[in-house]
């Protein structure tokens, strides 16, 4: 008896999903313009967004198998196998979820408004910090190097990576929890 009940709680659960995805849905198609994107511009781009898919797969599979226990080239602890593997299987996994949005930001980027708007942005954020930014494109390039040539010291690197970032995310909500305490 609870199983049923649970299972219509869900089932009603869904269809509410499933109506407030429908207006969702309805609600941007009225405010999407009536002028479709030029088709050959897109397209080009399209191409070129899917051999970089293409390359990126190769190079993430490529990695989830290099770790698997009988396939590894190299000897490695296993557990340490275990976790690269898994780490290569979590980015994989990461990169198909985001594969839903940059065509449609591909499409966006189509009116030109839009691109003054992106390269607006990125200027003034390089403006703002441009030490952060080279010194996250020189450690991205590092391990990048380092993968290369010992492929199993690139996890190390991406944890410093990681905290480096982390660490610059909360140096900045700090400075802006402390002006709006100070006004």
């Amino acid at each position: 008896m609870e199983l049923e009940e649970r299972v219509s709680a869900l089932e009603r659960e869904v269809k509410m999903l499933k109506q407030d995805i429908q207006a969702t849905l309805q609600a941007i198609q009225q405010t999407l313009p009536e002028k479709p994107a030029p088709v050959g511009r897109w397209q080009q781009k399209a191409w070129v967004l899917a051999l970089l898919n293409i390359l990126l797969a190769v190079a993430l599979f490529t990695n989830i198998y290099l770790y698997l226990p009988d396939a590894s080239p190299f000897s490695l602890n296993p557990t340490l196998a275990a976790w690269l593997r898994a780490f290569w299987i979590a980015a994989a996994f990461m990169w198909l979820m985001l594969q839903l949005y940059p065509l449609a930001l591909l499409l966006e980027q189509d009116d030109r408004q839009w691109q003054g708007v992106v390269w607006r942005n990125a200027r003034s954020y390089f403006r703002a910090r441009p030490g952060l930014v080279v010194g996250l494109t020189l450690i991205v390039l590092l391990i990048a190097v380092v993968n290369s040539i010992f492929p199993e010291m690139w996890f190390v690197l991406a944890l410093i990576l990681l905290v480096v970032m982390a660490l610059a995310g909360a140096q900045h909500v700090i400075g802006l929890l402390r002006t709006q305490s100070r006004s």
